[in-house]
C-alpha cells in the first residue's frame, strides 16, 4: 500500500515534489475493497492515526459482451433492489411526507418518469483490485490553544499547509499540536462533512452555501471540549468569544425541504440537521450489495419481459404438465433438429415402419411391440426435454402471469421455476458439474474403489436420504456466483431511520463517480459448492393434504409445482403478512403456495444447520435459493475467498453424520422451549441464520413444518402442523406393510 499522503491539486505530491493527478492507492482483497473499503467508507491507518475516505479510480472494464445474460442478471438484481428500497422508504408512517429523491440518487431513479431506471451508460462494471484514498475529514485541531483549521479539498491543504507554531510571536505563541478530528457530520441523505464550525445556508435565492466566518468577520474558531459528550462541545469565535453549538445542516435537505418549511409543509429542521458521530462508528458508512447465482441461459431474463408472456406460460405450462395434445411425427422432428438430437430420429422411425407394416400385415401383436417400444422412445425423449407437449395452460397459470409483474421478483414462483430448469440443465443434470450423493464417488466417498463398501455406502445413504424425505441430493462442484457492491448509505442500512423518536427516509447513493462520470459497480465472480436437494414429492403431496392446503393430488402429467403456482399470492416486498407477532395483525390463511414454502425454507435452514456443524463454515457464509414450484432448494456457500472445498469434505468425512442429524428429532428442539413456539417456531437458537444470509429474512420459517406443532403466528387457521418427518415416516411404514403383505 501507498503511504504517500500529502495532498496537492487534484492529487498527490510525492517525495520528490512531483504531482500526481491521481489519487494513491491500496489493495486489499477483493471483497475487502468491495465492501470495507468501498467507496464513500472512511477508516483509520494502521495504529489509529490518520484518517482518509476511499475513493474510486480508473481500472479495466468488464467485458460482458460474451456473457450478457450475466450483465443482464446485474441490472436486473440492481433494479428489483432499488425498486424495494423506493417502496418500503414510500411506506413510511408519519405526518410529513416523503420525496423519492429522498430515497434514490439520481443514478437510480428517473424524476421525470418518477420510478426505478438503471441505464447502463451511467455505470462501468469493475472488478474491486484496486482503490483510491484522499485524507479526510480535513478537519484538525491544536491539542494546545484548542484552535480549529479546516480545508475545504487536500489541495487547499498543500497550498496552505498546518502552521507550526500557534498565536502571535510573543509569549501566547507556541508549538502547534495539530490532531484531525475524529468527529464528522453525518446524515440519512448520504451526506458527510468534517466537524465544521462553520454552517450551510439557504439565501433569498435559495441557493445553499457555507458561510466561512463568524458574524463579527472572525474566520478563526476554537473547539471546547467540556467531556466526551458531543452535547457539551461547543465552538467559540476567536474574534468575539461567541459560541455556537456543534451542529450542521445537511445540504442536499436544506436545499429540498426548507422551502417546503416555509410553503406550511409539515416538515421539521430535525429533518435537515446532521448528526456528530465517530468515523470510526458503523453507522457512517454501510456498502449496499446483492448477489445471485448465473445462468447461461438468456431465456431466464428475456421470458421475465412482459412482451413474452405468451411464450413464458407456454414454457411454464410445459414443465407443471398442464397438459396438451401430444406432438406430431413432424413437430418431434423439427424439435430434435433444433435441439440438436437428430440423430436420434433414424431410430424411431424404423420402429413406426415396421409398426405399420406389421399392422398391413394383420400381425397385431408384433405391430404392439414396435408401437410400445416407439412409444417408449418418445416418451424417453419427452422426459428428457428434447421433445414437449403443446401445453394447454389453466385460466389460473394465465392470471398468475399477467399478476406477477406485481410480484416481489424474489419469491415469484414462476420466475423461480424457469431459473431452476436451467438450474438442472446447466448444473444438476451436467454429470460433470455435479455428483448425486446417492452414488460413490472417488472425492466424496471413502469406500470408492471396492464394490462390496460401494453398494454399501450407496444402500446406506439411500435409507438416510429416504428417511428425511429427500428425492435428490446432489452436491454442485462449482455453482456460478455473482456478488456486487453498488452504492452505500449512512446512519441507517435500511430504507427507515428513526432520529429524535420521528421516522427518517435513507437515500440509497450510488458510488461517487469515476473520472469518467460513471458510477462504479463493484462485481466478484466465484464459483462456490453446493448441495442441492429436491424433495420427495409424494409425502409432499401428502403434507399439504395433511396440513388442509390441497383437497386433490393433481393426476400425472400435472406436477405438484403446478397447484404452488395457481395458488400463490403475492408475498409481498418484506414478507409483511408473515411477520406479524399478535393475533389481531393475521391476515393470511396457510395454502399450498406459503405451505410449500414455509416447508422448502425450514429444510434449508435445517440443512445449512447440518453443513455448519459438520463442514466449520459459519453459518453466515452459507444461503439458500428456494425453488417452490419444483419442491427444491440449494444451498451453497457464499464466501468470495477462495472455495477450500468444506462442503464436499463434510460429506465425504461425515454423511452419516450429517444425515443422521437431519432426521434426528433432538436436533429440532429449541432452547427456548415453549417461547420460542408461541413465537412461530423459529428463533436465532434454533433454526434462524443471519439475517443478511438468509433470503428471506428468516420469515416464513417454523420448526413444525418438519416435526410437527403450533402453527406459524401468521396463520389464520391455527390448527397444529403436522411434521414433514412424521409423514414420511408414516409413508415409509405403510410401504413396509403393503410390501409385507
Amino acid at each position: 500500500m501507498s503511504d504517500d499522503r500529502s495532498a496537492t491539486n487534484g492529487g498527490f505530491r510525492s517525495s520528490a515534489g512531483a504531482v500526481r493527478t491521481y489519487p494513491p492507492t491500496m489493495t486489499r482483497s477483493q471483497p475487502q475493497l468491495a465492501t470495507a473499503y468501498a467507496p464513500g467508507a472512511m477508516f483509520t491507518w494502521e495504529g489509529g492515526k490518520g484518517a482518509c475516505l476511499s475513493v474510486p479510480i480508473d481500472g479495466p472494464a468488464i467485458d460482458f459482451s460474451a456473457r450478457p445474460t450475466r450483465r443482464d442478471q446485474i441490472v436486473e438484481n440492481l433494479e428489483e433492489y432499488c425498486q424495494n428500497w423506493l417502496a418500503r422508504g414510500m411506506g413510511i408512517n408519519r405526518n410529513a411526507p416523503v420525496y423519492e429523491v429522498q430515497l434514490l440518487d439520481s443514478c437510480f431513479y428517473n424524476p421525470v418518469r418518477r420510478s426505478v431506471e438503471i441505464a447502463l451508460d451511467r455505470f462501468e462494471f469493475m472488478r474491486p483490485e484496486r482503490m483510491g484514498y484522499l485524507p479526510g475529514p480535513l478537519v484538525y485541531r491544536c491539542d494546545t490553544c484548542e484552535r480549529v483549521k479546516e480545508y475545504v479539498s487536500t489541495a487547499h491543504q498543500v497550498a496552505e499547509p498546518l502552521s507550526q507554531r500557534c498565536g502571535q510571536d510573543g509569549a501566547s505563541s507556541h508549538e502547534s499540536r495539530w490532531r484531525q478530528l475524529d468527529v464528522v457530520y453525518v446524515h440519512w441523505s448520504g451526506s458527510i462533512e468534517g466537524l465544521s464550525p462553520f454552517r450551510y445556508t439557504a439565501d433569498q435565492a435559495g441557493e445553499v452555501r457555507k458561510i466561512p466566518r463568524c458574524q463579527c468577520g472572525s474566520e478563526e474558531f476554537q473547539l471546547i471540549k467540556q467531556g466526551n459528550q458531543f452535547s457539551r462541545w461547543r465552538y467559540r469565535c476567536s474574534g468575539c468569544r461567541a459560541e455556537r453549538e456543534v451542529y450542521q445542516t445537511d445540504p442536499f435537505s436544506l436545499n429540498l425541504l426548507k422551502p417546503k418549511i416555509d410553503q406550511q409543509v409539515p416538515h421539521e429542521w430535525s429533518e435537515i440537521n446532521m448528526i456528530p458521530i465517530s468515523y470510526r462508528a458503523s453507522p457512517v458508512f454501510y456498502v449496499q450489495s446483492a448477489r445471485f447465482i448465473v445462468y447461461n441461459d438468456q431465456n431466464v431474463v428475456a421470458l421475465m419481459k412482459p412482451g413474452r408472456r405468451d411464450e413464458l406460460i407456454s414454457k411454464v405450462a410445459g414443465l407443471h404438465g398442464f397438459g396438451g395434445a401430444e406432438p406430431s411425427d413432424e413437430e418431434m422432428l423439427e424439435q430434435l433438429e433444433q435441439g440438436g438430437h437428430a440423430a436420434l430420429w433414424p431410430g424411431y422411425k424404423a420402429m413406426r415402419d415396421q409398426e405399420d407394416a406389421a399392422r398391413s400385415a394383420d400381425n397385431v401383436s408384433l405391430a404392439d411391440v414396435f408401437g410400445e417400444s416407439a412409444r417408449l422412445m418418445r416418451e424417453g425423449w419427452l422426459q428428457s426435454d428434447f421433445v414437449r407437449r403443446t401445453a394447454q395452460a389453466s385460466a389460473a397459470l394465465i392470471d398468475r402471469v399477467h399478476e406477477r409483474l406485481d410480484y416481489a421478483r424474489r419469491y415469484d414462483p414462476i420466475r423461480s421455476t424457469i431459473e431452476h430448469d436451467a438450474l438442472r440443465r446447466e448444473r444438476i443434470d451436467a454429470t460433470a458439474a455435479s455428483a448425486d450423493l446417492r452414488r460413490s464417488h472417488p472425492d466424496l466417498s471413502a469406500e470408492h474403489g471396492v464394490a462390496e463398501f460401494e453398494r454399501a455406502y450407496e444402500t446406506r445413504v439411500a435409507e438416510d436420504l429416504d428417511r428425511a424425505g429427500i428425492a435428490d441430493a446432489r452436491l454442485v462442484r462449482n455453482l456460478d456466483m455473482v456478488e456486487f457492491s453498488f452504492g452505500f448509505t449512512r446512519v441507517s442500512a435500511t430504507p427507515e431511520t428513526v432520529q429524535k423518536d420521528k421516522r427518517m427516509p435513507v437515500r440509497l447513493m450510488g458510488f461517487p463517480p469515476l473520472p469518467n462520470h460513471k458510477r462504479p459497480i463493484y462485481v466478484i465472480e466465484q464459483q462456490n459448492e453446493a448441495i442441492y436437494v429436491r424433495l420427495d414429492p409424494t409425502a409432499v403431496s401428502e403434507f399439504l393434504q395433511r396440513n388442509g392446503v390441497l383437497p386433490v393430488v393433481p393426476t400425472a402429467p400435472r406436477t405438484l409445482g403446478s397447484v404452488v403456482i395457481e395458488s400463490y399470492r403475492d408475498f409481498g416486498l418484506f414478507l409483511r403478512d408473515f411477520g406479524v407477532r399478535d393475533e389481531a395483525s393475521r391476515v393470511r390463511s396457510r395454502d399450498a403456495a406459503s405451505t410449500t414454502y414455509l416447508l422448502l425454507h425450514t429444510m434449508a435452514h435445517h440443512v445449512m444447520h447440518g453443513v455448519a456443524r459438520f463442514s466449520g463454515l459459519d453459518l453466515g457464509s452459507m444461503s439458500e435459493a428456494i425453488f417452490p414450484a419444483d419442491l427444491a432448494f440449494v444451498v451453497h456457500r457464499r464466501g468470495m475467498t477462495e472455495d477450500l472445498g468444506n462442503i464436499s469434505s463434510m460429506w465425504r468425512d461425515h454423511n452419516g453424520a450429517f444425515l443422521r442429524y437431519l432426521v434426528a428429532r433432538r436436533e429440532l428442539r429449541c432452547g427456548s422451549g415453549t417461547l420460542c413456539d408461541h413465537r412461530g417456531g423459529a428463533c436465532p437458537a434454533c433454526v434462524m441464520i443471519p439475517e443478511t444470509s438468509c433470503i428471506a429474512g428468516n420469515q416464513l420459517l417454523s420448526r413444525a413444518a418438519l416435526v410437527g406443532g403450533r402453527a406459524p403466528l401468521w396463520d389464520m387457521d391455527q390448527t397444529p402442523l403436522h411434521g414433514y418427518f412424521e409423514i414420511v415416516r408414516d409413508l415409509r411404514a405403510s410401504r413396509t406393510t403393503s410390501d409385507t403383505t
